[in-house]
């Protein structure tokens, strides 16, 4: 027999733990499901070649033996190595066993950002003192569990996002309790199986500075010893170049297109005029350039938010908005970089309604941009990519996004009366006692 106290913390978790086992059964049905890229190409291909890699060569080899643009991915694809090892079969891009087990990894991240949600959540519904915490924070973990992007990123593409939006959505969690060890050692952890974090880095770094600028050291002495434990195997084999070589070529990833299948800013361009990202767009700007500076521009303003809004709320829309901005306005973007928004907006779209039409709506178009680029049935790869319907949903893309800009900057730019109130002349207006009138 349990204890009361006992009994009431199963009962207050059994919905989430219901929740979770619905989540895990419509992720099964959808295993068996292929995601169909242009050309015959299929990214989970990418995790059977590497996880063969690994098997022939070891783990430390990887860098040598395949075209890995990953790195502490290896490290699960190691554990499905072991695991396959005893279920036995080959490493054929075909096999359907093996085809089920590279998806246990994103279903099972799945399920931990569903928890994550959850709590992220409900510690916001508190701190904004709103009613019925628990069964709201219950109602956003179901958006994650059951929302049709997630559903496909993972259970059907077998893509890794919600891993690393897991690590992100925790780091800006604990940063906002204080917790700056904890943050930044999350964060590392998620940059090292992906260097999408980057995005909310300066999230990260801005409430910690002003809070206590003594703080960020530990802060960064901690992102370098996650880093240091991740690499350091492969750094003491040798592959300190390999290492290099690879973050290099995610960060300067060039795809000779103005976007990487991302129904963005750039679309349009993109399916029509065909022009590369170094081509120049009126003198010496080119379009890379253009992408960069629109890019760090909506950083400063979502830095600029975060200021005047320095909670958990703030953080969480201003993440939201980094992600928005990293999807829409930078060049050789990939159709998948949306997905942090999907977490980051979701605890703010649950408390307050005018935020709820913006993360439905791009929800939707997210969804259609990932099943569209990669379809389910082969049949349909590659034939609607580039059709006025995506040109479509790329024009509300962008509608959406100006419509977070112009609320961002609401917030975060003063307004022309503020800045009338502040200027010297109305000061020593207001200091002499002049009348209303003249005021």
């Amino acid at each position: 027999m349990l204890p009361a106290r006992a009994r009431r913390i199963v009962r207050s978790y059994y919905p989430l733990a219901i929740l979770l086992a619905a989540a895990l059964i419509v992720r099964l049905a959808l295993t068996p499901l292929w995601a169909y890229l242009p050309n015959d190409f299929s990214d989970e291909g990418c995790w059977k070649d590497w996880m063969q890699a690994i098997h022939q060569h070891d783990l430390l080899n990887v860098f040598r033996t395949s075209d890995t643009d990953y790195v502490g991915y290896h490290y699960v694809l190691w554990l499905l190595t072991l695991v396959y090892g005893v279920i036995g079969g080959g490493y054929g891009h075909e096999v359907f066993r093996l085809h089920l087990l590279v998806k246990a990894p994103p279903v099972l991240f799945d399920l931990a950002l569903i928890v994550a949600t959850y709590a992220v959540s409900r510690s916001l519904f508190e701190e904004m003192r709103l009613p019925r915490v628990r069964a709201m924070a219950l109602g956003a973990a179901a958006v994650v569990a059951f929302q049709p992007a997630v559903l496909y990123d993972s259970a059907v593409w077998s893509q890794t996002d919600s891993a690393v939006t897991l690590a992100m959505l925790l780091a800006l969690f604990f940063a906002a309790r204080g917790r700056t060890k904890l943050a930044f050692g999350v964060w590392a952890a998620g940059f090292l199986i992906k260097p999408h974090p980057i995005i909310i880095l300066p999230v990260l770094l801005y409430p910690t500075w002003r809070r206590n600028a003594r703080a960020l050291l530990p802060g960064l002495a901690t992102v370098a010893g996650v880093w240091l434990v991740g690499l350091g195997p492969w750094l003491l084999h040798g592959e300190a170049a390999n290492l290099v070589r690879v973050y290099n070529r995610l960060f300067n990833a060039d795809y000779q297109r103005l976007s990487a299948e991302a129904w963005n800013a750039w679309w349009f361009a993109d399916v029509t005029l065909h022009p590369k990202p170094d081509q120049a767009v009126f003198s010496f700007v080119t379009y890379r350039m253009l992408g960069y500076l629109l890019t760090v521009s909506a950083g400063f303003l979502g830095l600029l938010y975060l200021h005047a809004r320095a909670n958990l709320r703030g953080a969480l829309i201003a993440a939201a908005y980094l992600a928005f901005a990293f999807y829409l306005l930078p060049v050789s973007t990939h159709d998948r970089y949306l997905y942090p928004f999907l977490a980051f907006m979701l605890p703010v779209a649950v408390a307050e309604k005018r935020w709820r039409a913006l993360y439905a709506v791009a929800s939707v178009a997210f969804f259609f941009n990932l099943a569209v680029v990669a379809p389910p049935v082969h049949a349909f790869s590659g034939r609607w990519i580039g059709s006025p319907f995506t040109i479509g949903v790329a024009a509300l893309n962008c509608a959406l996004f100006g419509a977070f800009t112009v609320e961002i900057a609401r917030v975060a730019l003063p307004s022309p009366r503020a800045l009338l109130r502040r200027s010297p002349r109305r000061a020593r207006a207001t200091a002499g006692g002049l009348p209303d009138e003249v005021r």
